[in-house]
């Protein structure tokens, strides 16, 4: 069984929710989720540390891993993305009450 889901999904979250909030902060195009799920992605593979595989039974099994983390971390984006998305259009909300 793998629990690098339960750190990597967390995580991706995380790096989406701050990623949108502060495109949204920093620039007038909309943010793509391209950017935290190459992050999150790049973390998890540092974390699985594929260049110390010593078979190819192992290569194997790390090839299937690093497709598991593409679904581990495609979740975490969204799961981020949800409260991201929220809090920016709470803030454009405010921000334009604010301004009347």
């Amino acid at each position: 069984m793998d629990f690098s889901g339960f750190l990597l999904i967390p995580l991706a979250a995380v790096i989406t929710a701050c990623w949108i909030v502060g495109a949204a902060l920093l620039s007038k195009r909309s943010p793509k989720l391209r950017g935290p799920f190459l992050l999150a992605y790049g973390l998890g593979v540092i974390f699985m540390q594929p260049w110390l595989i010593s078979s190819w039974q192992d290569a194997g099994m790390t090839g299937l891993m690093l497709l598991v983390l593409v679904l581990w971390i495609a979740g975490g984006c969204l799961i981020g993305a949800i409260p991201g998305m929220l809090i920016v259009a709470l803030g454009s909300k405010i921000g334009r009450h604010l301004h009347r």
